[in-house]
């Protein structure tokens, strides 16, 4: 796993951005379980048999919005909703097409950000991103 510690909102998409300019993704909004909205970024939510980033003591499956294509257009309508964003969301998730398995995360209350492709380091380090394969002790 690669941690890459983004405290800035924007920043934690540009790193969604930088990701999906390698390879094509799908991204998601993941629901917090205390969020009561209907949509996210205009998109109804749904459970699938997606992989959740956070998982929950009590076994709850959060809701997410429908994988979109992870585009530069749909990135800033992503860093224009940040009210939405941060107030409804655990996570934003990108997608292998095919995977359910989750491919890089952001976790914005947290200010991590998560990457599963150890092979993407040395990128995201040249790209400016503070990446490490060694987890921050407070996590």
């Amino acid at each position: 796993m690669i941690y890459v510690q983004e405290k800035d909102f924007p920043r934690q998409i540009e790193l969604l951005g930088f990701i999906s300019s390698i390879q094509p993704l799908s991204i998601c909004a993941w629901q917090y379980p205390e969020s009561k909205v209907k949509t996210i970024l205009n998109i109804s939510l749904q459970r699938s048999e997606l992989e959740p980033v956070t998982t929950y003591e009590n076994g709850f499956v959060p809701f997410h919005t429908e994988p979109a294509k992870c585009t530069t257009e749909f990135l800033k309508t992503v860093k224009s909703s940040k009210q939405s964003i941060t107030s409804n969301c655990d996570s934003l998730a990108l997608y292998s097409s095919g995977s359910n398995s989750w491919f890089a995360a952001t976790i914005g209350h947290e200010g991590m950000c998560l990457v599963k492709d150890h092979a993407l380091l040395n990128k995201l380090l040249s790209a400016g991103f503070s990446a490490s394969l060694e987890a921050p002790s407070w996590w």
